[in-house]
């Protein structure tokens, strides 16, 4: 079956698969994760998406390889509000996300563009616009990260204590202190409250700047 798929030979997979249903095999995750991957390579979403229901008819749980699966499918067939629908989900059901799930995330989205995606009524979340701000912080690019985050406001968002450390740790990272404790103020001004990991980026960064006053302000409002 493994063997049919790589070739891109769904009916005769989908056959060998039947046959073992037939037979009175149990199928497994292993087995549907080969043919859903088959199916989304081949461009057959909805058939992946009928197999990807089915598994908890089974009795199988999803494990992050079949989401991941899905999600690249379906990012590559421009669904792309159902790949969002699907990453939530994957949370629901407390499929923990991983490097490759952001990576095709970010993929995704980045090829389709955010704006066009807005365009097409698509909403982004909190969360999707945290993924964004990550990436381009870790890439170094600042300018972009920026009009990410001012974004958040104009659509009715609320940037939470995870984008904000995202944020402020990309400020320190670039030596832009006096603007990361700016965000740092506006931040707790909004009524965001700063989490223990907040207060460790800020005084890195003034550490690493030789500025151990400051960082030392910073520990006393912490206590």
């Amino acid at each position: 079956m493994d063997g049919y798929c790589l070739q891109g030979y769904m009916d005769e997979a989908i056959r060998v698969f039947n046959t073992i249903v037939d037979r009175g095999l149990h199928p497994n995750v292993v087995s549907y994760n080969i043919l859903i991957d088959g199916y989304c390579k081949k461009m057959k979403i909805d058939e992946a998406m009928h197999l990807f229901r089915e598994m908890p008819r089974r009795g199988l749980k999803h494990n992050s390889r079949t989401f991941n699966t899905m999600l690249q499918g379906l990012f590559q067939s421009s669904t792309c509000g159902a790949a969002q629908e699907l990453f939530n989900e994957m949370q629901v059901v407390g499929i923990i996300p991983n490097s490759q799930t952001y990576g095709i995330l970010l993929d995704g989205l980045c090829k389709m563009g955010i704006f066009l995606m807005e365009r097409n009524g698509l909403d982004l979340d909190v969360v999707m616009y945290s993924i964004l701000i990550d990436t381009f912080c870790k890439d170094k690019k600042f300018d972009t990260t920026r009009a990410l985050f001012n974004n958040l406001s104009s659509k009715g968002l609320h940037p939470n204590v995870k984008t904000y450390n995202m944020m402020i740790h990309g400020l320190c990272e670039e030596g832009l202190l006096h603007e990361a404790k700016e965000l740092f103020v506006k931040m707790e001004q909004s009524g965001c409250l700063a989490d223990g990991v907040t207060y460790n980026i800020i005084n890195r960064g003034f550490i690493g700047q030789h500025k151990c006053y400051e960082a030392l302000i910073l520990v006393e409002e912490m206590v």
